[in-house]
C-alpha cells in the first residue's frame, strides 16, 4: 500500500523533529524537509505530497504556495507558527489549518488523518474532472456544478444535454467520491422487464425466474446508481420508480416485502424533460424529484474555443504509436472549429480516431476528417437559414418535422423494419416508439404503409 507523503516546509527545530518522530512511529508515512524556500518548487514536484506542513515563521510567499497548489491541486495544506494570532487573508484562505506550536504537537495526528481523507478524495474528483477536456467558461461552470453535486450528500442529480455530450463523464465525476457505482441504460430494457431490472425478482415470480435475483437498486446500495436516458422509462414504471426515491426501499417483483436501500440517484437524458412533463410524457412529480440538482452539459457548438484542446486529447489517445504524434494544420483546426458538431465530442472523437487511421504521411488532413462519401468539405460553411419572422413555436414545429422525415427515412433506409430502425439509433424499440410520439408520428402507421 502506497504511503502518505508529507512535506515540511521548515527549518531543523524541536517542534519538526518531534512530528517526525511520531510519523516514523506509525506505519504508512514518508516525510522529507525542505528549509530552503529556493528549493521548494522543485522539491515538492518531485516528491508530490498528499499533506505539506509550512512553518509560518519563515519566509515562503503567497507566490510560491499558490505555485505549489497548481502542481498538486489535490495537496492540503497546514500552517503553524509562534505569532498566529491574526492570520492574513490569504492563510485563511490558503490552509486547512493553522495552529500554534504547542496545538500542533497536541492537534498534528488528528488533522493529518481527515487531510489525508481530504486529499484521496480531491484526488479522485480532479482524477474524473481531467477526462472533461477543457477550459472555456462554459466547462468551468461545469466544473461548478459537479462539485455542487459531490458537496450535496447523495441529493438526487439530473444531467441534462444532448447526445455525445459527455453526460457520462459528468455522472462518473459525481460518483468519483462514491463506493461504487452502476449503470443502466433505460432505453435498452424492455418495458416488461424494467420492474425486475431495477428491483429485482424471487424465484417463480414469473415464467423463467428460476432463482431469486438481485436488481440494479439492490447492487448499487451505498454507492451511486446512474439512470442513463430517464427519459425513456415506460410511463408505469415511472410511479414505481417515483415512490422508490421517496421512501428509500424497494420490493422485489414476487416479493411481499420491501427492502430499505440507500443510493444516489444521478438521472441523464437528451430529452426536455420539463417540456415532456407538461405534455403528459414524463410523470411531473418524478421530474421534480429528480431534479434536485439539475446540471446542464454545453454542446460543443457552445464551446468551440475547446476544439483544439480536444482534438490534441483525441491525438493523444488514438495515435497508434506513442512515441509520433500527428500534425494538424491551422487550416484544417480552423475547418473543425467551424463546424456544427451535431453529434459533438462523440462525432469529434470518431472523426479523429478515423482520420488518424486514413491518414497517409505524418499530417491529417480535412479529407482524413471528413471523407467525402459522408460529408462534403464545402458543408462546413452552409449557407445561414433566415429565421427572420420565424416565432419559437414554429421553429420547434420544423424540428419536430424534420426528426418526423429522418425517422421515415430510416425506417425506408431499414426496409420498413422498426426493429432494425431502433437498433441503428441504440435504442429499444418500444423507445423509438415513445421518442416518434413525442413528435407527432405514429409508427404504426408508418410500419403498415411499407
Amino acid at each position: 500500500m502506497a504511503k502518505t507523503r508529507i512535506l515540511f516546509l521548515s527549518e531543523e527545530n524541536e517542534s519538526i523533529s518531534f512530528l517526525e518522530d511520531v510519523l516514523s512511529s506509525v506505519d504508512g508515512y514518508e516525510t522529507l524537509l525542505c528549509s530552503n524556500s529556493s528549493e521548494a518548487h522543485d522539491v515538492f514536484r518531485r516528491f508530490l505530497p498528499e499533506i505539506t506542513v509550512v512553518n509560518l515563521d519563515r519566509h515562503f510567499s503567497d507566490t510560491l504556495l499558490h505555485s505549489l497548489r497548481d502542481i498538486s491541486p489535490a495537496a492540503r495544506f497546514l500552517g503553524f507558527g509562534t505569532q498566529i494570532s491574526n492570520p492574513s487573508a490569504f492563510c485563511q484562505d490558503f490552509f486547512s489549518k493553522i495552529f500554534s506550536v504547542d496545538e500542533l504537537r497536541l492537534r498534528f495526528m488528528t488533522e493529518v488523518s481527515k487531510l489525508k481523507k481530504q486529499s484521496a478524495l480531491l484526488s479522485n474528483i480532479n482524477g474524473a474532472l481531467k477526462k472533461i477536456v477543457g477550459h472555456s467558461d462554459q466547462v468551468k461552470k461545469l466544473y461548478g456544478a459537479i462539485f455542487k453535486a459531490i458537496r450535496s450528500k447523495g441529493a438526487t442529480v439530473l444531467i441534462q444535454g444532448e447526445s455525445g455530450v459527455g453526460k457520462e463523464l459528468v455522472a462518473k465525476a459525481i460518483a468519483s467520491v462514491s463506493n461504487h457505482l452502476i449503470t443502466v441504460n433505460c432505453s435498452a430494457i424492455s418495458e416488461s422487464l424494467f420492474e425486475s431490472e431495477l428491483f429485482g425478482h424471487t424465484r417463480g415470480a414469473f415464467t423463467g425466474a428460476i432463482t431469486e435475483r438481485k436488481g440494479l437498486f439492490e447492487a448499487a446500495n451505498g454507492g451511486v446508481l446512474y439512470l442513463d436516458e430517464v427519459g425513456d422509462i415506460p410511463l408505469p414504471m415511472q410511479a414505481k420508480l417515483l415512490r422508490s426515491l421517496q421512501e428509500g426501499e424497494i420490493r422485489p417483483v414476487g416479493s411481499s416485502e420491501t427492502k430499505k436501500i440507500k443510493v444516489q440517484i444521478v438521472a441523464a437524458t437528451n430529452h426536455n424533460l420539463q417540456k415532456d412533463a407538461k405534455e403528459g410524457f414524463f410523470r411531473k412529480d418524478l421530474y421534480y424529484r429528480l431534479n434536485v440538482i439539475p446540471i446542464y452539459v454545453p454542446t460543443l457548438r457552445e464551446r468551440k474555443e475547446d476544439i483544439p484542446e480536444l482534438v490534441e486529447h483525441f491525438i493523444r489517445e488514438f495515435a497508434l504509436n506513442q512515441d509520433f504524434k500527428p500534425k494538424i494544420s491551422d487550416e484544417t483546426m480552423q475547418a473543425l472549429i467551424r463546424y456544427d458538431w451535431p453529434g459533438n465530442i462523440r462525432e469529434l472523437e470518431n472523426a479523429i480516431h478515423r482520420a488518424i487511421v486514413l491518414m497517409n504521411g505524418d499530417e491529417i488532413t480535412i479529407e482524413d476528417i471528413f471523407p467525402a462519401n459522408e460529408l462534403q468539405v464545402p458543408a462546413l460553411e452552409a449557407p445561414k437559414r433566415d429565421w427572420t419572422g420565424i416565432r419559437y413555436p414554429e421553429f420547434q414545429e420544423l424540428q419536430k418535422k424534420e426528426e418526423r422525415e429522418f425517422i421515415i427515412a430510416k425506417i425506408q433506409e431499414n426496409g420498413g423494419s422498426v426493429t432494425k430502425t431502433a437498433e441503428s439509433f441504440g435504442m429499444q424499440r418500444p423507445a423509438l416508439y415513445a421518442r416518434a410520439y413525442r413528435v407527432g408520428l405514429d409508427l404504426k402507421t408508418v410500419h403498415k404503409s411499407k
